[in-house]
């Protein structure tokens, strides 16, 4: 009787233990399953850049066969640095600004008065989401330790 009393006592203690760890798990898989999507979501925006940007600003098709080549590169520049095994993570950062420079003064021209001031507010509410999104977590810019 006394063993019987033991192992229900020892098998309700696992099972307590146990609920707390699927609950934690399904979570983590929820949690991991949004950021997964998330990221899908700006994956796709840069994949998309031009039909985003043609949308957006309504692009002529002249534009559009000006830009594709511009983003092209771009993509296949902004691939190479990151792959870069010889780069610090703070002269990535700096090639990725630069790349990025090059490209606003290369598209810039491409657009018109009326769609440089739309793009450069939409680049602005993409910096200050992408600020939002950041914070609370800790700047890598400055690592202190």
């Amino acid at each position: 009787m006394k063993r019987l009393l033991i192992t229900a006592a020892l098998a309700g203690t696992m099972i307590a233990a146990g609920i707390p760890v699927v609950a934690q798990t399904a979570t983590d898989s929820q949690n991991a399953t949004t950021q997964q999507a998330q990221n899908e979501g700006r994956h796709h925006h840069h994949r998309n850049r031009l039909a985003y940007m043609s949308k957006k600003l309504n692009l002529t098709q002249d534009q559009q066969n000006q830009l594709k080549p511009i983003f092209q590169k771009q993509h296949q520049a902004a691939k190479a640095i990151k792959e870069d095994t010889s780069l610090t993570q703070e002269q990535k950062k700096e090639k990725f600004k630069t790349l990025r420079q090059e490209t606003m003064a290369q598209v810039n021209p491409v657009l018109t008065p009326e769609q440089q001031q739309q793009w450069q507010q939409m680049r602005e509410q993409a910096k200050a989401r992408h600020q939002k999104n950041n914070e609370g977590q800790p700047s890598t810019a400055n690592p202190q330790g």
